[in-house]
């Protein structure tokens, strides 16, 4: 047990954050030999350092489909041109609505409305829907066209492998932002799971830019964490 956490026990874990949840914990630390409660905090800090880098791919992300998006329409707030896009369909206008829903919290803050406030407001899942097979023949192909900046380094150009991509990424990010755990009670399934994870945030960075994708992995604290895990 470290230091840090020598005065703490399971018990007060458990009066804490329930019985229920510290379960999976304990069967991981059982099965891979380690204490439980250093357990714990090491399954909290590794999530953090992984939605660090999520949220360094989700604004990469976002920044390349609005640059192409308001090329190719004109206009930086493309996200209302949806005689262009086709984002609402005859059953439902979710997208308007959350857009609606977005210029409404910002007006209830006291800011001015702008394009920017609104794109990084976006939910993860918008960006997922705009990814979408039925958004195919209009967004992704202003995403791919290279009169809008294209993706040069996505050569193959696949919507459904990137749009899962993606999927997965904001899977994760949901786990993680609901403090779901990371551990395993297998250590070589943790660790395929977390090499898988940590690949998929890679690939949707490098398909969008190498650059980037080399210094998001240069600033990540996730490598340094998994080789201290308890």
């Amino acid at each position: 047990m470290s230091p840090e956490s020598q005065s703490v026990t399971l018990a007060d874990l458990e009066r804490w954050f329930s019985v229920e949840r510290m379960a999976t914990y304990v069967r991981s630390a059982q099965a891979t030999g380690c204490d439980v409660v250093d357990l714990y905090v090491w399954n909290g800090r590794i999530s953090k350092a992984l939605l660090e880098d999520i949220a360094h791919v989700e604004v990469l992300l976002r920044n390349f489909m609005s640059v192409r998006l308001a090329n190719a329409c004109g206009h930086d707030d493309w996200y209302r041109d949806d005689a262009r896009f086709r984002f609402n369909s005859s059953r439902t206008r979710r997208f308007e609505n959350s857009i609606d829903e977005i210029e409404r919290q910002i007006r209830y803050s006291g800011k001015p409305v702008t394009p920017g406030r609104v794109i990084a407001d976006m939910s993860l899942g918008s960006w997922c829907f705009l990814l979408s097979s039925r958004l195919e023949q209009t967004v992704w192909r202003a995403l791919r066209d290279p009169a809008n900046g294209g993706m040069p380094n996505y050569p193959s150009r696949r919507r459904a492998m990137f749009e899962s991509h993606v999927k997965t990424m904001r899977d994760l990010r949901n786990r993680l932002s609901h403090q779901e755990h990371i551990v395993l009670g297998n250590l070589a399934d943790e660790q395929r799971y977390l090499d898988g994870q940590c690949a998929n945030l890679g690939w949707i960075a490098r398909a969008i830019d190498p650059k980037a994708a080399d210094w998001i992995r240069s600033q990540s604290r996730v490598t340094a964490l998994r080789a201290r895990r308890p």
